[in-house]
């Protein structure tokens, strides 16, 4: 029993504390791919395989041109890697084979049948060898949600991951393979979406006799407060990882060995209730949402555009939907924050709306009266739905800002406008808010929260997005779209209709939008949007419709615009009509 072992409380036993059992296979395992990774070679074939040709192969196929439609995982991947040769295939394998080495998400049948799926059109043979079987039945966390639901994702990073370290110098990578806190570095500093329980598995994997198999960054917090000071008399470092080091000479048995945090006693220190480390199931693929389930559902933009935005979107972390009234800004927010989810979760996606009285006290952190008539530090939205994403690593989510520049939004965020930059999301940028809790520490969001605010760019009484608002978003102009899904909306909608009458609505209001944007009193952003135009269920003559909605939408509209033309808005409102 080491030294360390006589600081245990008499009611806590060293030898009662259980280990991680059946570790060393998935140990082995990890640290042969992780050797090849660094010197070549392959454990499904007797070539090299890891090479950057190959690597940049994957990266071209699976990570620059990712498939956005709703289809299967295998399906996607089929057509991914169709026509690439044995040595990117059994790359990605070999990558595949590394993402589910820890994991108790699948059996150890499936992950085999896993690795045959993707090498079944494979020239070359191959075979899984047995260090590599055994720690496939010998998992030693529960992969969760994440391991499933966002699987493309994780396996992308890895390839980035591995194209990146070959652009590192030698002794870099070296230390790296040497020092867990340098791997940790590694990791956490490799291209790509964040991914927070894959990049702790990859952290885990890299040096398995430092880290623990722990993926949640939030057990892992909740550890170290259980046990410092109060079980181990000192107090804790700023650095988790270190501080659950500390617990591991402190509590294994043997060297070597890892405690086991999820059991008693030592889970009866930290665990308010019975944490459940079985994974989630595997969500089917019809529950899968991308960019082109938003097209399914009716969205008139292409889904190249708007997997650009949502590509743009993981990179800044908070987007804006400007445009001009009637775009559909609002209901195709909602719908981008679940194809960045990947699936629709509502509980991830919060939706609230500026209006001018909005302030920070509203938004992030106000005094509000009690039940007792007391005044109560109460939290709003963007910090209840930050917590509530910090508390769900590996799930984004999105706070929906309607109205964004209706109120004044450097007001309503203080400052959080430093905090939500994406670059500021950690706990070396903390700040402290305008309203603390007592010994509060000072606040960062987390890295999986994302913004995305809609805005009214027609309304002049609405405010200015000053600049320094305008570096933490990216924008995204949402035009009226009247082209072809709009048209076979509208023949679906009118089934008895001419598709030439469908064509020539459309024309007189893009003419319309010509004249609007032509117009230097008005410009773009006044411009009718196609929602004024998309019946719902309850329309049935396409005439009688299109006349009420020129007659109670736009007529009013272009009266507005032109009050001091008439003429000109009652030219127009007859252009829309002539002849029907």
């Amino acid at each position: 029993m080491s030294s360390e072992s006589q600081r245990v409380p008499a009611t806590l036993s060293i030898e009662d504390v259980e280990v991680i059992e059946h570790e060393e296979p998935v140990r082995i395992a990890a640290k042969r791919i992780f050797a090849i990774a660094r010197d070549g070679g392959s454990i499904l074939t007797d070539h090299d395989v890891w090479t950057t040709e190959n690597l940049e192969t994957l990266l071209e196929k699976c990570v620059r041109a990712p498939d956005v439609s709703g289809a299967s995982f295998f399906e996607k991947i089929e057509k991914q890697l169709h026509g690439v040769d044995d040595g990117a295939r059994l790359l990605f394998a070999e990558i595949f084979i590394l993402q589910m080495l820890p994991i108790a998400q699948y059996k150890s049948s499936t992950k085999m049948e896993n690795i045959d799926r993707i090498l079944k059109d494979a020239v070359d043979s191959y075979e899984i060898p047995r260090y590599v079987r055994e720690a496939f039945e010998s998992p030693v966390f529960g992969g969760g949600m994440a391991f499933s639901l966002r699987r493309f994702h994780q396996l992308a990073l890895m390839i980035e991951l591995f194209l990146y370290m070959k652009t590192l110098p030698e002794e870099e990578v070296a230390l790296a393979y040497a020092e867990p806190l340098e791997w940790r570095t590694l990791i956490s500093n490799c291209p790509g979406t964040r991914e927070a329980s894959l990049r702790g598995s990859l952290t885990y994997l890299g040096h398995p006799e430092y880290f623990f198999p722990i993926v949640s960054q939030d057990h892992k917090q909740k550890i170290v407060d259980a046990f410092f000071p109060k079980v181990t008399g000192t107090s804790p470092s700023d650095d988790v990882d270190v501080d659950l080091a500390e617990l591991r000479a402190l509590f294994s048995p043997e060297s070597g060995e890892t405690p086991q945090f999820y059991s008693p006693p030592l889970s009866e220190y930290w665990m308010e209730q019975q944490v459940d480390p079985d994974p989630d199931p595997e969500p089917v693929a019809d529950t899968i949402y991308t960019v082109e389930s938003i097209v399914n559902d009716g969205a008139f933009h292409g889904a190249a555009q708007l997997q650009n935005i949502v590509g743009r979107w993981q990179e800044t972390r908070n987007i804006v939907l400007q445009g001009a009234p009637g775009t559909g800004k609002t209901w195709l927010a909602k719908r981008l924050a679940y194809a960045l989810i990947g699936q629709k979760l509502p509980e991830a996606v919060r939706s609230v709306q500026f209006h001018p009285g909005t302030s920070y006290e509203d938004f992030v952190r106000g005094w509000r009266p009690g039940a007792d008539g007391k005044l109560t530090l109460v939290d709003g939205p963007l910090i209840q739905h930050a917590e509530l994403a910090r508390k769900n690593p590996d799930i984004p989510h999105v706070l929906i800002i309607e109205e964004f520049n209706r109120g004044n939004p450097a007001q309503a965020l203080g400052e959080m406008l430093t905090l939500l930059e994406n670059t500021k999301r950690s706990k070396q940028d903390a700040l402290e808010l305008t309203y603390m809790h007592t010994d509060e520490a000072a606040f960062h969001l987390p890295e999986n929260l994302y913004v995305v605010g809609t805005m009214n760019t027609a309304d002049r009484s609405l405010a200015l997005v000053d600049f320094a608002l305008r570096r933490r978003f990216a924008f995204f102009e949402v035009e009226p779209s009247l082209g072809e899904a709009w048209k076979a909306h509208l023949t679906r909608q009118f089934r008895g209709e001419k598709p030439a009458l469908i064509d020539e609505l459309g024309r007189r209001i893009e003419t319309l939008n010509a004249q609007i944007a032509e117009d230097p009193s008005l410009g773009k952003a006044f411009r009718m949007g196609h929602a004024y135009f998309t019946p719902g269920n309850e329309a049935t003559d396409l005439i009688d419709w299109f006349r009420s909605v020129v007659r109670s939408s736009i007529e009013p509209q272009l009266a507005e615009y032109w009050y001091d033309n008439a003429q000109r808005a009652d030219d127009a409102v007859n252009a829309l009509l002539k002849e029907l």
